[in-house]
Formats: C-alpha cells, sequence, structure tokens
C-alpha cells in the first residue's frame, strides 16, 4: 500500500491536494462538474479512462498512485 508523505493512505483528495489543486480547478481542468470531482473522492463514482489519462497528467501522479487512491475509497466502504 502506498501512502502519502504523511504517512495516511493515498487518496484522491490527497494527490489532488499534493499537486495544490481545488476541488474546482481539477474539475475545470478535466472539463467536468465540482459534483464529479466530489463523486470520485467519496467513491460514489469512478472516472472513465479518458478521465484517468487526464488526471495521471493534471496530478502529476504515476498510474499505481491513482489506482491505489481509488483502492482506498472502496476499502472504507
Amino acid at each position: 500500500m502506498m501512502e502519502s508523505q504523511e504517512g495516511q493512505p493515498l487518496t484522491l483528495a490527497k494527490l489532488r491536494e499534493r499537486a495544490n489543486l481545488t476541488q474546482m480547478k481539477l474539475a475545470v481542468a478535466l472539463d467536468v462538474s465540482i459534483t464529479t470531482i466530489s463523486e470520485w473522492e467519496n467513491g460514489k463514482t469512478e472516472p472513465r479512462l479518458k478521465h484517468v489519462r487526464l488526471l495521471i497528467e493534471v496530478l502529476g501522479c504515476t498510474f499505481e498512485e491513482l489506482c491505489e487512491a481509488f483502492d482506498q475509497v472502496k476499502r472504507r466502504e
């Protein structure tokens, strides 16, 4: 399991914060609604493949980090 620098499990919100982005800025960068970002962060929905590629680019993370972030949300449920 990957962890953030604070020793906490890696989440989409942590990846977003690491990239110094608000939910709104990320939503604008991906051309989605802020509700969509919130739903992804809370595990209600998952991004489509085209958004996965953009998330990796915009957040400056690896595919593995992004997968781990979404797996963390599933573990909380």
